[in-house]
């Protein structure tokens, strides 16, 4: 469980640097409190072990947050660190929403926290990396105004800690780009030692699900790959499983307990894993169907897969 992601919905805090307050201005005092608030739910001393801790300590902390902030906005609204704790409050947002905690004051857009004159260097490329993945799901039609945007920030904000992860984001977008121009390639032995060929495969319509045991929403999906893979697996429909799973006993055992009858590649390096660092895969489920014609037409195929497959079936 990812205590940043169920933060901010990102994992853009692992980079955002602690704010220094500016020294000798009115109402330090106050705003070295907010950073303090924000630093304990950033770098919390102990690290939450479960969703009930992890709620417990965004409670907590959020309203500390709140608390600290609206003490020193009233003590100094003009304060520079005002930018760090909007950027940190718009990061938080996703995090009020699930457990129910209302922002005390309104959002202030990231447009505004990079365009303010008072705003770190650094606190601009956090929100211009936040503004950047926040928008990375738009469709793929719109992939190549992203890669400007990303371009572009790469080059007002060369030093933003922040740019590991778009970097990773503009890798993947090319890598789709290079699936769209030919059949996938892929071939390997399956860990039940099945030898698994793509290319024997045209005519069909194939999943190709990266997953592992340890990843809560792809067990969660599992109920619906293996829906479909029953109901349309006589007309045509195949899974091949890229397990990013480190015990090869464990996979196993899960595989076989939950009936996936489908091959299933395993190296044990989890994260390393060959073929999902090859794809550019930095989070699962990454569910992607592959058409008759070996071409991968669609890389986010998570929900309504039944549906996805059956209109690639019929075509």
């Amino acid at each position: 469980m990812n205590f940043l992601t169920f933060m901010a919905g990102t994992a853009l805090l692992c980079f955002m640097p602690l704010p220094l307050c500016a020294q000798g201005t009115v109402g330090d005092a106050e705003w070295q409190k907010v950073e303090e608030a924000m630093n304990l739910l950033k770098q919390p001393k102990e690290r939450p072990k479960t969703r009930a801790e992890m709620t417990a300590l965004m409670r907590t902390g959020l309203h500390a947050f709140d608390e600290a902030r609206a003490m020193a906005l009233k003590a100094a609204p003009q304060h520079p660190m005002r930018w760090d704790a909007a950027l940190f409050d718009n990061m938080a947002s996703g995090a009020r929403k699930a457990i129910g905690i209302p922002a005390t004051e309104p959002e202030v857009s990231l447009a505004e926290i990079i365009a303010a004159v008072d705003a770190k260097p650094s606190t601009k490329g956090d929100a211009s990396a936040l503004d950047l993945l926040k928008s990375a799901s738009a469709p793929s039609g719109h992939d190549a105004t992203w890669l400007a945007r990303a371009e572009k920030h790469m080059k007002d904000y060369p030093d933003s800690e922040a740019n590991v992860m778009l970097k990773r984001k503009i890798e993947s977008i090319q890598m789709k780009t290079e699936l769209s121009k030919k059949p996938l390639d892929l071939k390997f032995t399956a860990v039940d030692g099945r030898e698994v060929d793509l290319a024997s495969l045209r005519g069909k319509v194939v999943l190709i699900d990266f997953w592992a045991t340890w990843c809560g929403p792809c067990v969660a999906e599992l109920p619906n790959v293996i829906k479909a893979y029953q109901e349309l697996h006589p007309k045509g429909f195949e899974i091949i499983g890229i397990s990013l799973d480190s015990s090869q006993e464990k996979l196993e055992a899960f595989v076989k307990e939950r009936g996936m009858a489908w091959p299933q590649y395993f190296d044990g390096k989890s994260w390393q894993n060959e073929i999902s660092r090859k794809y550019g895969i930095n989070s699962i489920p990454a569910m992607w169907l592959v058409n008759k014609k070996g071409m991968v037409v669609d890389t986010e195929a998570r929900g309504g897969l039944e549906e996805r497959v059956q209109k690639l079936l019929a075509e």
